[in-house]
């Protein structure tokens, strides 16, 4: 019996342990609404950046970050003509926990927009 209980309070600790391991952060979604394919893909943050070669339409990028420091979040992009999309998003904090999805959109003029869900 007492090995039993052992076991379960072992079962227990560990499932625990692995709860509290979870790193915090946030948890960025770009997503392309546009009709056209989003190339060499940036976004910067305070204390690092990450990118993607492309996604295409109608597709999205998942990609974990930790703010070092207080500051904006940027997201930048080529066209397919070969201009440069660039645009502040939002302000982010160090140690901030959380979910962004960043939706890439165009307009009826073909203009990029960006609009930001923080969840």
């Amino acid at each position: 019996m007492k090995l039993k209980v052992q076991i379960c309070l072992l079962v227990i600790l560990l499932g625990m342990a692995n709860a509290s391991c979870h790193s915090r952060g946030i948890d960025v979604t770009i997503q392309n609404s546009s009709h056209v394919p989003l190339r060499n893909v940036e976004v910067d943050y305070p204390g690092a950046a990450f990118g993607i070669a492309s996604i295409s339409p109608g597709g999205t990028y998942w990609y974990h970050i930790k703010p070092l420091d207080d500051g904006d979040l940027t997201i930048g992009f080529e066209l397919e003509n070969g201009k440069n999309f660039k645009q502040k998003q939002v302000r982010v904090h160090k140690g901030e926990a959380g979910k962004l999805v960043i939706v890439v959109e165009q307009d009826s003029r073909e203009q990029f927009l960006t609009r930001i869900e923080r969840k």
